[in-house]
């Protein structure tokens, strides 16, 4: 049974676009830290006009 009203998890079921909503869940977000492997300067691209209004963001890199 698929629950696409699930804000619990982001899944990769189909009919879903991680993207959009990853960008609806961080769009009022106050601190944006995430945490990893590799960074591709086109993944924050992609997100950079819902982290408009976050005051403080970082970027951690594991290595």
């Amino acid at each position: 049974m698929t629950n696409n009203s699930d804000l619990t998890f982001i899944t990769n079921e189909k009919g879903t676009n991680f993207l959009e909503r990853f960008n609806v869940l961080i769009k009022d977000t106050e601190f944006f830290d995430v945490l990893v492997g590799y960074f591709y300067t086109s993944g924050f691209h992609a997100l950079y006009k819902s982290l408009e209004k976050t005051k403080k963001i970082r970027i951690l890199n594991r290595y």
